[in-house]
């Protein structure tokens, strides 16, 4: 059967899937939600194995108890030992059976990824599912599959999970040392994001010609920007290691930049197994999500059981035997939160509408503190370069988080995996107010309004330069970095104190720590415990409850002035 108008522009990305999203009149339409999940940990007998939810015979019983329309499908491991036949058998299987529940789905490409996972996945044909011929490792399905999902009236696109992880560790999970996406051998870090963004395109190209987005979920808060530029739409996971809420502004930024949706992801893995998370650390992750503005939720997993020494030895969503299922902990707030919670709180905003008070522009280098980790699957490898490693230019921009969150994040590294927070008790919530990332390439139009710009990193565009001038020349406050400064101002340093410029002033230093760059951003500091977020007449804001940070009440309103 052709492929309707409709399923071709929403996997181009050019049409979100039809949500209702009606709001009283005289009321700005609810943003609309897509609620789903990944697969992982359902009963998977031979031979359609992760696909075995669509043979459950309450199977449709349980997405609809919980709310979702939306499944991202781990693509069976053994699917290069099939034939193409085969494969497309599951692909319209799968398709079909969703187009009777009213749900949406996507391939997961993370076989490739798994710590057991070999270099090379040859086909009948001869077809390598993983290596391609010029040494980079990522997966990749042979075209005529592609073909096969592009016919499907269903799909929104293919899933590239641990996009960013991949390309900084280079394989290095599977006990491999090989580029991903990108090979940065032979380049200058200056120009890494460039290269990163031009090898992410041909990948999205290659699936545009079938119809087919592309989509990633990442682990750690770096190349959303060249991802996004590129033509996908970058997700983040919450919960896991992450500072959640520095993780969204840097996922939000760019979705904002480059127009695309924000898809966020609750995981509950964590560093002493699965889950090591609460039920209440996902109950306030969900909040936290949702209330910044994801376009949509989907929590990993759907039945996963818990491993060896788990702190809370739960299934994820949902305990599922060859013939039924029972809802876990996790699973009956996931079914509060999509049936009671979401149609209780419409978000009355558009996310695009962003006023931010506080903007870091930084050109993407895939430093976010690997440095002071030390795991072996974290090497301090930027863009997965043997030569590239973290320095104190990298390494800037996590100074302005740790004065930007009040000290709730370090000022040495956005993975909580690393130092003495691995041994701390997980926050949900750590304070900040309307901060957001952008590439630099961002424009006028995005920076207007901020109170303070960051300008930090590796390069920024003459564009992006001349914005943030025109934006302190209005009132804002930056803090540069020496090489980016204006070249006017690239000798003053620190010692020289701001240097006025117009109706605001600029601060040159190698270090947002510092007691005089603390002082000038201390009006964008939050003075109290919250979250606070303002899209054009609408702000949101999130507290904990009782001083509990993992326990949190979202409250949005109409505001007026600036």
């Amino acid at each position: 059967m052709a492929r309707s108008w409709l399923a071709v522009l929403v996997g181009l990305g050019l049409l979100l899937p039809p949500l209702s999203a009606a709001g009283p009149v005289g009321e700005p339409a609810a943003l609309p939600l897509r609620w789903g999940f990944d697969d992982i940990g359902c009963t998977s007998p031979p031979p359609w194995h992760q696909a075995s939810l669509i043979r459950h015979p309450r199977g449709a019983e349980l997405l609809r108890e919980l709310g979702f329309d939306f499944w991202l499908l781990w693509y069976p491991d053994l699917a290069p030992d099939w034939s193409y036949d085969e494969n497309r058998a599951l692909i319209r299987r799968v398709d079909a059976w969703c187009a009777a529940q009213g749900v949406w789905w996507m391939p997961n490409t993370l076989s490739a990824l798994w710590n057991n996972a070999p270099e090379r996945r040859l086909d009948r044909t001869g077809y390598d599912w993983f290596l391609r011929p010029d040494g980079r490792r990522f997966y990749l399905f042979p075209d005529t599959l592609l073909a096969a999902l592009g016919r499907c009236q269903r799909v929104l696109g293919v899933m590239y999970d641990e996009a960013e992880h991949h390309q900084n560790n280079a394989n290095q999970v599977p006990g491999l040392d090989r580029p991903a996406i990108y090979d940065p051998a032979g380049q200058r870090l200056a120009d890494a994001a460039a290269g990163h963004v031009a090898a992410v395109g041909q990948l999205v190209a290659r699936h545009r010609q079938h119809g087919l987005r592309l989509y990633t979920e990442q682990v750690t808060p770096v190349m959303f920007h060249t991802f996004a530029r590129a033509g996908c739409t970058a997700g983040t996971k919450v919960l896991k290691e992450a500072f959640s809420p520095a993780y969204l502004a840097c996922a939000l930024g760019a979705s904002i930049q480059y127009g695309t949706e924000l898809w966020v992801s609750p995981d509950l893995w964590g560093l002493q197994g699965y889950p090591s998370h609460s039920p209440e650390e996902y109950r306030a992750a969900l909040l936290l999500a949702y209330h910044l503005g994801a376009d949509c939720l989907y929590t990993e997993s759907l039945a996963l059981p818990p491993s060896a020494g788990a702190p809370y030895p739960i299934n994820s969503l949902a305990e599922i035997t060859d013939t039924d299922y029972r809802l876990t902990a996790y699973g009956r707030i996931a079914r509060w939160f999509r049936h009671d919670y979401v149609p209780a709180h419409p978000r009355r905003f558009r996310r695009l509408l962003l006023r931010p008070k506080v903007v870091i522009v930084r050109q993407e280098d895939g430093c976010y503190g690997q440095r002071q980790v030390g795991a072996p699957w974290l090497p301090d490898r930027l863009f997965g370069s043997r030569e590239w490693r973290s320095t104190a230019v990298t390494e800037a921009w996590l100074g302005a988080w740790a004065v930007l969150s009040g000290g709730a994040v370090p000022s040495t590294t956005l993975y909580r995996g690393g130092g003495h927070f691995a041994a701390q008790p997980y926050r949900v919530f750590h304070p900040l107010d309307g901060a957001v990332v952008y590439d630099e390439q961002v424009e006028y139009p995005l920076l207007r309004g901020a109170a303070v710009i960051y300008l930090t990193g590796v390069g920024v565009s003459p564009p992006t330069a001349a914005a943030i001038r025109r934006c302190v020349r209005d009132g804002a406050t930056s803090l540069t970095l020496p090489d980016l400064a204006p070249a006017d101002l690239r000798q003053r340093g620190e010692a020289a104190g701001p240097v006025p410029d117009g109706q605001g002033r600029w601060l040159v230093t190698r270090d947002f720590t510092t007691p005089l760059a603390r002082a000038l951003v201390r009006h964008v500091v939050p003075t109290e415990d919250l979250i606070r977020y303002r899209f054009g007449n609408r702000e949101v804001t999130l507290r904990p409850i009782s001083g509990d940070p993992n326990r949190l009440t979202a409250e949005e309103r109409t505001v007026s002035g600036r």
